[in-house]
């Protein structure tokens, strides 16, 4: 009798123990997963951060050069987005790029990297970019999504085949092809505005 009490007892200890642990692993798992996202994604949309698309960037360049592939960079800059902010309020602002960044995930591939680098500036990573048409199949589909704030966006394409890399690193492609499509992005968007004129 005093025997069957102590396995009892030691049954319930044992299945307390396991309870615990089961509890710590599935707790830890959990722990894991929110900081990995709050180091990799934005916390307004959702999108990865400026900092995971400088990593993976740096990575896909590696590979690019390696196996001789070629991929594209999308620097994209809304137009007409601070009204929003100045008329509506912030909060109107924040659930408006929630919206966006909603539309750029369901219109872009799944595979493509979608980044917000801040405020109404985005990047987006694409393989095999042959000509621009996807792009401006993006833009009409969100030009009529939010044709009620008249909102649009301007964008400047870079791509790795277009940059000389004997001399430079990964990071230094990385930067000429940021730099390179910002500044047709500002091309493109003060041209847009002198045809509006």
């Amino acid at each position: 009798m005093r025997e069957e009490v102590k396995i009892k007892i030691l049954q319930s200890l044992l299945d307390e123990v396991t309870k615990k642990y089961d509890y710590f692993i599935a707790n830890r798992e959990r722990v894991y997963k929110e900081t990995y996202e709050m180091a990799v994604k934005d916390s307004l949309t959702g999108l990865y951060n400026r900092q995971y698309f400088e990593d993976f960037e740096v990575k896909s360049i590696k590979k690019g050069l390696r196996e001789n592939r070629d991929f594209s960079v999308i620097f994209i800059d809304l137009d007409n987005f601070k009204p929003i902010n100045d008329n509506y309020g912030h909060a109107k602002g924040d659930e408006i790029l929630k919206k966006v960044a909603e539309l750029f995930k369901q219109t872009f591939r799944d595979y493509d990297i979608i980044a917000r680098l801040g405020g109404d500036e985005f990047i987006v990573v694409i393989e095999n970019l042959s000509n621009k048409d996807r792009i401006e199949e993006v833009r009409k589909v969100f030009e009529e999504a939010f044709k009620d704030f008249n909102l649009s966006f301007s964008y400047g394409v870079a791509n790795l085949k277009e940059i000389e890399p004997e001399s430079l690193n990964e990071e230094e492609i990385l930067n000429f092809m940021l730099i390179l499509a910002d500044r047709r992005m500002y091309e493109e968007k003060m041209e847009r505005k002198r045809r509006r004129k």
